[in-house]
């Protein structure tokens, strides 16, 4: 594993440890969370007989615990045994005598810190989207918002190659397009606790925009739009949440598993970044 600085969390084993704590934190007890943790690091390939990996592995653990108010007397005892003794050490003194004075400085500022007064339990949160939104093959009407929204005129050395002027664009503000959800794409999985995960929804576009809120039966018949300037252009994906939905007034219109087949990679249209209307603009008109 790569190591980049002097510091508790300068390393790779630490900064890949994070979300497994999180995760595990987040869906457990804190003795559960730990026996957990524990079976994941040994079940992958190291243990106290690999003395970096264990001081990045058990620093960062007791780092984060402490972060978050929950650091045990147990873990505490362990890490200032750790630091005390001299264990991992010997990887430093490799790297040079300043090398070696450094790290021993991070340690002890990293002792400092766990022997002093732990802030108030926290909540553990994490930053994804563990349960899937709406139902495979649920077509759905979003609200165009586009009047405040930027516009960029088409160019040939970019990827807005649109036909859409200004003023028609602004004119879709409130108008409707139509989507239909196809699958959910897992992005990640937590090894330490599968059940936490992070899910995004892949949707189909359909190739036509509406006054209000359709009928089904006025979607399902409609092609779909292509995303050209993708490898697999039939669909995008966009974040699991449904704050962006409802800001677009969506309205489920029905359930169509009509021609439903395996999803491909999808085109991305993130609806927390201000440009998504204007990315879907140049998909429903190009040039």
């Amino acid at each position: 594993m790569g190591t980049w600085s002097v510091s508790i969390t300068g390393n790779d084993t630490a900064a890949d440890l994070r979300s497994e704590y999180q995760a595990a934190f987040y869906h457990n007890d804190v003795d559960l969370a730990l026996s957990k943790i524990d079976a994941y690091v040994r079940k992958n390939g190291f243990d106290e007989s690999y003395e970096e990996e264990w001081c990045d592995y058990y620093y960062s653990l007791a780092d984060f615990m402490w972060s978050k108010g929950i650091l045990t007397d147990v873990v505490r005892s362990e890490a200032l045994r750790l630091i005390d003794s001299g264990f991992g050490l010997a990887i430093w003194e490799e790297a040079g005598t300043k090398t070696l004075e450094a790290r021993k400085k991070a340690l002890q500022k990293f002792r400092d810190k766990i022997t002093s007064p732990q802030p108030q339990k926290k909540k553990i949160t994490i930053n994804l989207y563990t349960k899937p939104i709406f139902n495979i093959g649920d077509v759905i009407a979003l609200q165009l918002q586009t009047l405040n929204k930027p516009y960029f005129e088409p160019r040939e050395d970019n990827n807005w190659h649109h036909s859409i002027s200004e003023d028609d664009f602004r004119a879709l503000d409130g108008k409707y397009i139509v989507i239909r959800k196809i699958a959910d794409e897992v992005s990640y999985i937590s090894q330490v606790e599968p059940a936490v995960c992070d899910i995004w929804p892949q949707f189909q576009l359909y190739s036509k925009v509406f006054d209000g809120v359709p009928d089904i039966s006025d979607v399902i018949n409609l092609s779909v739009v292509k995303f050209k300037d993708h490898r697999f252009p039939e669909s995008f994906t966009c974040p699991g949440s449904m704050f962006y939905f409802r800001k677009r007034k969506y309205v489920v219109l029905g359930n169509s598993q009509h021609g439903l087949k395996d999803p491909e990679h999808s085109a991305l249209i993130d609806f927390g970044n201000i440009y998504d209307e204007m990315c879907l603009i140049n998909v429903l008109f190009p040039l």
